[in-house]
């Protein structure tokens, strides 16, 4: 758990509008919602007292801004909302998008990773944190995350089977960027 902590912090770009007390009494707050929220002992909303409504309209207005490829925009809401509510995968995938849109390839890596915390077996943020390691010329991980998409992907029976495709035209592609062994490796079937 701490190791999440301590990488959530770093995906949240710093506001400069707060004093450093501020700030850390937000990042405690926030470590304090990533537990209750782990944990399962808050339901959407009451760990801040505001209602889902709140949360669904700053989703929808991040999305927007992150359709219009307006990257700086939306990273500050979803920045918010992974502060206010920090265990909310969505979240995470989104902040990951716009990072990925704006070639942060780091923060999208750490965005994706803290988020791999509460999807853990969400082929859809594997892939795209494959995606990340891979655009960020780091083609190792790249291939073993992109490959364990693709795995969640096909044992998910009620996928459509999109991750998978994708994952294996990916893979294909990468096979000669890695070690034999690594390579020998996508062929083995869940």
């Amino acid at each position: 758990m701490q190791s999440l902590l301590s990488d959530s912090s770093n995906i949240l770009d710093p506001d400069p509008s707060l004093s450093p007390e501020d700030s850390q009494r937000l990042q405690n707050r926030i470590e304090e919602l990533l537990v209750l929220g782990a944990q399962k002992r808050v339901q959407p909303g009451d760990a801040i007292g505001l209602p889902q409504s709140y949360f669904d309209a700053f989703n929808e207005l991040a999305v927007r801004h992150y359709r219009q490829k307006n990257y700086d925009s939306a990273v500050k809401l979803y920045t918010r909302l992974v502060q206010l509510k920090p265990y909310e995968l969505r979240y995470y995938k989104g902040l990951g998008a716009c990072y990925l849109g704006m070639e942060r390839y780091d923060s999208a890596i750490k965005a994706y990773a803290c988020g791999q915390y509460f999807g853990a077996m969400d082929a859809e943020l594997h892939y795209y944190l494959g995606l990340a390691y891979y655009f960020n010329k780091e083609v190792e991980p790249a291939f073993e995350w992109i490959r364990f998409a693709r795995v969640l992907d096909e044992q998910d029976a009620g996928s459509d089977k999109t991750i998978a495709a994708f994952a294996t035209q990916l893979l294909t592609r990468m096979q000669a960027l890695v070690s034999p062994e690594q390579a020998a490796k996508m062929d083995l079937k869940p």
